[in-house]
């Protein structure tokens, strides 16, 4: 057998969602039809296999799906303060964010398989079930510990809820077609990011922030009524044992062992131990050697590996996933970032900072639809990577224009093009991976280009803030030699920066102290500039292959 032949899937893999039979005599595909009429439809066709009133209930349950998803994982941002106060626990305050995004990126990979064994529906609900126990947790938790807790568990179906709206799409959806439906999912996203913040503070000074996280169990119950209702999609064939029998164990093990360790070392280092700890050290190190065996199982055990290494082999497809690291990397530039500028220069709220994010919001869901809809109608993808990734560098650069008194035309356009830049190339990206691979990878390919984006993203913020120590520690040291009586306001600053703005601090040395800060972000701005120049240098070399127009259609060349 050749290389190319151990390449590609065999002939005889039966698609799980599509239910395709291959007969020995005839070999004719045969795919699963409507569900209450039996029917049978051909398998290559250019219309979604979804349709109408069931398609609609279908994207609104994923839609809100996602908003939960996105909602979760920045609302928090805005009721630490009050999580900290309640229990006591400003030293665990970085575990409460870092465990749901730990488990949620470490469980990422999964979900796509787990559509193909047991169906998108049952999946679903199943990501539904774990993330509405977490949240339910939290919501009663009575202790930080417990409330981590509930914190992890919610993220294990949080990266469910976000992956699946894109595996469906992508697995009942001609794929020419569905940048019009991923585009919608784009827009939702940054709602959701954008509000998180806003509910957050509202929740933590109006009703207790218990009510940010009992808010999605509310949520959820529309969600999974519109499941049922309209979620009738094809379910795979088997037996419970022949299903379980086709999980790829060792897989999920390897990769959510070397995930959680990688997040690990990143999340403590320069916040809980210094980068040069052996903490830090070790747990990079593992992770990145667990990872590393996981590649050599995917190759050589499990059947059915949850991580085709025949996916590298794609041009497009390895491109997109290289360009996602550095993508990621740069991704919550204005979420994080800009916030903290907002707070130290300008002394605005959150509930201020989120309302200069709304620029952004609109901004990422105009350009979402806009490409979505041209790429469908054309069929042109790469233009609005190069132009997208393009835009967003410029946004990055922009940032770092922003001194300690900008107008507030600055501080609303500058976001405005980052976030044109951000709508115009993110979902092209995930149809140009999608489009190089054979239908059967769609969900695995999506599930792991997410996957990506969000280790990418994990990695960009743990180096800025250790360049943003590094710059502001010297500054910062200085200013301590200057102001020898407010020594212990200056360092104080790198923890809480509303301290300035303590009306015992005098004018000077607030102003010192801010312009500290905003040369240091824009070091930090600067690092996010390379990040985004590697992400467009990489989608240079992406070949313009037309997207397919059928569903079951093969990979389009390329």
């Amino acid at each position: 057998m050749t290389t190319q032949e151990a390449s590609q899937p065999p002939t005889h893999t039966r698609s799980a969602d599509a239910s395709v039979v291959i007969s020995s005599d005839l070999e004719k595909e045969v795919v699963l039809g409507d569900l209450e009429s039996g029917q049978e439809v051909k398998p290559s066709t250019e219309e979604p296999l979804i349709k109408g009133k069931q398609m609609l209930g279908v994207m609104v349950a994923l839609a809100l799906s996602m908003f939960l998803a996105a909602l979760d994982n920045t609302i928090v941002s805005t009721m630490l303060p009050s999580i900290a106060r309640e229990f006591d626990a400003l030293s665990q305050i970085t575990w409460i964010v870092s465990s749901y995004v730990v488990s949620s990126t470490a469980l990422q990979p999964a979900y796509g398989k787990l559509c193909h064994i047991y169906g998108h529906q049952y999946v679903l609900l199943f990501a539904h079930a774990f993330f509405a126990a977490g949240s339910i947790i939290c919501g009663a938790s009575t202790s930080a510990h417990m409330l981590i807790a509930g914190r992890t568990i919610a993220g294990v179906g949080g990266s469910g809820l976000m992956s699946l709206c894109f595996v469906v799409v992508g697995d009942f959806v001609p794929t020419a077609k569905s940048p019009m439906y991923i585009s919608v999912f784009a827009m939702v996203w940054a709602i959701a990011s954008v509000a998180g913040p806003l509910l957050g503070g509202v929740f933590a000074d109006k009703t207790g922030f218990k009510w940010g996280f009992y808010i999605n169990p509310c949520i959820q119950a529309v969600v999974i009524i519109l499941i049922g209702l309209f979620m009738r999609l094809p379910r795979p064939q088997g037996s419970a044992l022949e299903k379980l029998k086709r999980i790829d164990f060792l897989g999920v093990i390897t990769i959510v062992a070397g995930i959680v360790l990688l997040q690990l070392g990143l999340t403590w280092g320069g916040q809980e131990y210094p980068w040069k700890s052996a903490p830090v050290i070790i747990s990079i190190i593992l992770g990145v050697l667990v990872l590393v065996c996981f590649g050599f199982v995917e190759a050589k055990i499990p059947p059915e590996p949850i991580m085709p290494l025949r996916l590298f082999q794609r041009h497009n497809t390895c491109l997109m996933f290289i360009a996602q690291i550095f993508f990621g990397m740069s991704f919550f530039l204005p979420i994080f970032y800009f916030p903290v500028y907002l707070s130290v220069a300008q002394n605005a709220t959150a509930i201020d900072a989120g309302t200069h994010l709304i620029s952004l919001m609109l901004a990422i869901s105009v350009a979402s639809v806009v490409s979505g809809l041209l790429i469908t109608k054309t069929g042109i993808y790469l233009p609005f990577i190069w132009s997208g990734v393009a835009i967003n560098v410029t946004g990055m650069g922009l940032f770092a224009l922003i001194g300690t008194d900008p107008s507030n035309g600055l501080l609303i356009g500058v976001p405005i093009v980052f976030g044109l830049g951000i709508g115009l190339a993110m979902q092209p990206m995930l149809s140009c991976a999608q489009n190089a691979v054979d239908q059967e990878d769609i969900a695995t390919t999506t599930t792991l280009f997410i996957t990506i984006r969000m280790l990418g993203s994990a990695i960009g913020l743990a180096v800025a803030q250790s360049v943003l120590q590094n710059e502001i520690s010297p500054l910062l040291d200085a200013l301590a030699i200057k102001y020898p009586n407010d020594v212990k306001t200056v360092y104080s600053v790198i923890n809480d920066q509303s301290v300035i703005w303590s009306p015992t601090v005098s004018p000077s040395l607030r102003a010192d102290v801010i312009e500290a800060y905003v040369k240091s972000l824009h070091t930090v701005y600067l690092v996010f500039l390379a990040f985004g120049g590697c992400t467009f240098i990489t989608s240079l070399f992406a070949k313009n292959v037309a997207l397919r127009k059928e569903i079951g259609a093969a990979a389009a060349l390329e």
